[in-house]
């Protein structure tokens, strides 16, 4: 799956490059990469299957979020009713009846989580890095130096994508 293409990219940048060029389709899948890598999930909609151990509490992290929906559930093998549970915020669930998740059980589950329509900032950031990746094929991408009388000149390189990162902290998994 893709939230950012190759063609988006182009658009972005205002460039057009010939259809053989498999360049700008690389750079995307860098940067979202980056944010898949940066978030701790992919942003995109999904179903996922996931094994917990329980560890005595009242609540469990799922692996990406927001969650959607608990379409399976079991417990040590055995099938349970997903309706046993509850989504307590965007990636933690919990027993409706205020149970714990037994020390030692394996809880396996089935859900789907991330967003039918990734928000467009998630979007904007990817292209940006993408962006950053394909200036910097030229290198010379955010490049100053400076010349000093009597010693020379230095050239500084600032490519970092964590300025672009930063935008989407709201976004990051929370465990």
């Amino acid at each position: 799956m893709t939230f950012i293409t190759s063609a988006m990219l182009q658009k972005f940048m205002d460039k057009t490059v010939e259809q053989s060029d498999t360049s700008p389709a690389s750079y995307c899948s860098a940067a979202m990469e980056q944010v898949r890598d940066y978030l701790g999930y992919d942003p995109e909609l999904q179903t996922y299957t996931q094994e917990i151990k329980g560890d005595g509490g009242k609540l469990a992290a799922l692996c990406a979020w927001p969650v959607g929906a608990i379409s399976s559930f079991s417990i040590d093998g055995e099938i349970h009713s997903p309706t046993e549970l509850e989504i307590e915020s965007e990636n933690y669930i919990c027993f409706k009846d205020g149970s714990r998740f037994h020390k030692g059980s394996r809880y396996l589950l089935t859900f789907t989580a991330g967003y039918q329509a990734v928000p467009e900032i998630i979007k904007t950031t990817a292209l940006q890095l993408a962006s950053l990746l394909w200036e910097s094929a030229g290198g010379n991408l955010a490049v100053s130096s400076t010349t000093f009388a009597d010693t020379g000149s230095r050239v500084f390189n600032n490519f970092t994508a964590d300025r672009f990162l930063k935008q989407i902290a709201q976004y990051k998994r929370r465990f």
